[in-house]
């Protein structure tokens, strides 16, 4: 028996959605050639698309659990200040800060696309001004480490292997230490890393290898390409020449992460391998998506130039994505001079005592 939905939390399918808020969906998402325009969501990826259903969906349970659902009116209208005020009083009692954030970002993305004549700039002011306050439920600064900490880790991981003949078991504590050496190093978001294919995504060059994804399979719409890093290259060569053969599927399929049941088709399976090595290894859990933030972070720990070069890293379309691990930086950068000056006056003053 299904556990019954309680009512606060009711999201609506878009097939019970009314009847003008489902075909502004539909022209939303409407695609065009170079005479007609295109909907603001036609080029959204189909996991945005859901998302953003769910989040609506969510609103305008909420409007019909408190009584207040016209269903005659135009989207746009029952999106009033005072509407979403009370929205987020609500939500507030319900779910977590980052996830009532997220609510009413999806909220306004929607609208923006639903109803792009309108101007939506107070809804961003009041997403900008809840991101503020929303803190995390769980700081996940105390879970992260320094990038090169993280490969150093997984390299000794390696290494500790036999150096040939390795058993099932030790072929995957080496497949898993590979994928964590990568992803510190090369954060690819969890749904290209866990598709990455021979040949396709994965090509040999002079002495390496490149890792190019195409624009139409990235989440920003942004190609990625990179070299494999020189440090990681022998160890590659290893899983790829030794490791990864044995394991089922090896021959007939192009997949480069394998395990004991052949491709591992769910990222969700490589997310809880990357949780389970970084528990071993540090103590706490680092998941794919904050390896990216340990990246970031050790960059910018360096300066703020380098924390510019975390967005083509990460993928980030925009740098105001990055913008604020650069700003971190420029304040590092601050304090450390700030140190130099008291060091300097420090040591003037103990020279005429």
């Amino acid at each position: 028996m299904a556990r019954p939905v309680d009512p606060m939390r009711w999201a609506l399918p878009v097939a019970e959605w009314p009847l003008g808020d489902r075909q502004a969906w539909m022209t939303a998402q409407m695609t065009g050639d170079v005479f007609d325009e295109e909907g603001r969501a036609a080029h959204w990826a189909a996991r945005t698309r859901q998302t953003n259903e769910q989040h609506y969906g969510r609103w305008l349970g909420y409007l019909r659990w408190v009584g207040i659902l016209d269903e005659a009116a135009a989207p746009a209208d029952r999106v009033t200040r005072e509407t979403v005020r009370a929205y987020n009083r609500h939500l507030e009692t319900i779910v977590a800060p980052r996830t009532r954030l997220s609510m009413l970002v999806g909220l306004k993305v929607m609208m923006q696309a639903m109803a792009p004549d309108r101007c939506w700039r107070w809804l961003q002011d009041a997403c900008n001004r809840v991101q503020i306050n929303a803190k995390p439920s769980r700081d996940k600064r105390a879970r992260m480490r320094p990038t090169a900490e993280i490969f150093a880790a997984a390299l000794t991981e390696m290494e500790q292997l036999p150096p040939s003949g390795l058993t099932l078991r030790q072929a995957l504590a080496y497949r898993d230490a590979l994928m964590l050496a990568l992803l510190a190093l090369r954060p690819l978001r969890l749904k290209n890393f866990a598709s990455l294919e021979l040949g396709r995504h994965l090509v040999p060059t002079e002495g390496t290898w490149l890792i190019i994804i195409p624009a139409a399979e990235t989440k920003t719409h942004q190609p990625v390409s990179f070299e494999l890093p020189e440090a990681l290259r022998p160890w590659f060569a290893r899983y790829l020449a030794e490791v990864r053969p044995p394991f089922p599927q090896a021959g007939e399929s192009a997949r480069v992460w394998l395990g004991k049941e052949g491709v591992m088709r769910d990222p969700h399976s490589i997310y809880h391998r990357i949780i389970k090595l970084t528990r071993r290894l540090f103590g706490v859990a680092i998941n794919p998506h904050l390896l990216r933030d340990c990246a970031a972070l050790s960059l910018a720990a360096v300066s703020a130039d380098m924390a510019r070069a975390a967005a083509p890293l990460l993928g980030h379309r925009h740098f105001s994505t990055t913008e604020r691990y650069y700003i971190q930086a420029d304040n590092l950068a601050a304090s450390r001079r700030l140190g130099m000056i008291l060091d300097q006056l420090k040591a003037a003053a103990e020279s005429q005592a």
